[in-house]
């Protein structure tokens, strides 16, 4: 009973990859011009990374040590905001709750954690520290989905950050892409997770799903190969530019310059997504 459920799954999931696939190509600006082998090759890019991180006793580790780092920086973020709130950030409550769960106060306890690892994110990048990653991401998508190396950093670098930042590692080459290479530009800063978004749903989620971080990690992952080949059949591109391919285009440009900069720079990019959240 339980083996048949599974198999119904597996069947159900194959299908909506089919349906949106299907979709993708209905609505295609150009359906006699989309580029099958980088469709073929990127579907088959996002299965084999998600078995790979799904399956492999060395991936499931690493995304543990991951879901343990988050919980890492939400633990210390919830230190902070109780020391200065008490309760309403996160401290023992001076009463019985009625309702479990009712002493959960996003501005107090969700949104620092936003704040903490947008700072974090900026003084990675500074540090020289997330940029070697990126590249690396950057060259792997070059060469599997035949993409030109501005589409393939800015859709490597939206597995860490937004959809707003991402863009600005290839600003000098934002001029010369073409309609195509923009489309995926712009489908991979929604298919990804930024770092400041991820720690906040893995809070959130920590206690309904267990690993909730190593889950939003894997799926940040599978959107980038994801994003590009949806993008291909939606506005393929008949002239295959390569906007980009040239040994300076992996060169991820510096968000700041000092420490201080980046914290401070970090520090006003969380505060910017902790007003639209509060509206919101």
């Amino acid at each position: 009973m339980h083996r048949g459920f599974i198999e119904m799954q597996s069947l159900q999931s194959a299908l909506g990859v089919a349906a949106i696939i299907a979709v993708a190509w209905t609505i295609s600006e150009n359906r006699r011009a989309v580029p099958w082998r980088q469709v073929v090759t990127g579907l088959a890019l996002t299965f084999a990374l998600a078995a790979l991180m799904l399956k492999a006793p060395q991936t499931q580790t690493a995304f543990n040590a991951v879901s343990r780092a988050v919980d890492a920086i939400a633990d210390a973020t919830r230190a902070g905001t109780a020391f200065v709130f008490g309760y309403v950030g996160g401290g023992p409550l001076p009463f019985d709750p009625k309702t479990p769960g009712s002493d959960f106060i996003l501005a107090f306890q969700a949104l620092p954690v936003v704040l903490v690892m947008s700072v974090l994110s900026s003084l990675l990048f500074y540090w020289r520290i997330m940029p070697p990653i990126v590249r690396g991401f950057s060259w792997a998508l070059e060469k599997t989905l035949d993409v030109g190396g501005a589409v393939g950093l800015s859709t490597a670098a939206n597995i860490f950050v937004g959809q707003v930042e991402a863009p600005l590692f290839i600003r000098p080459y934002l001029a010369r892409l073409s309609r195509s290479e923009m489309f995926v530009v712009m489908t991979g800063g929604m298919a990804g997770i930024a770092g400041t978004v991820f720690v906040l749903y893995a809070t959130i989620l920590a206690n309904a799903i267990p690993n909730a971080a190593g889950h939003i990690a894997v799926c940040s992952v599978l959107g980038a190969p994801a994003a590009i080949f949806i993008s291909l059949i939606m506005v393929p591109d008949p002239e295959r530019r390569h906007t980009g391919g040239d040994p300076g285009a992996d060169k991820v440009e510096q968000v700041a310059d000092s420490t201080m900069d980046a914290i401070v720079k970090g520090t006003g990019a969380g505060s910017s997504f902790c007003s639209t959240s509060a509206r919101c």
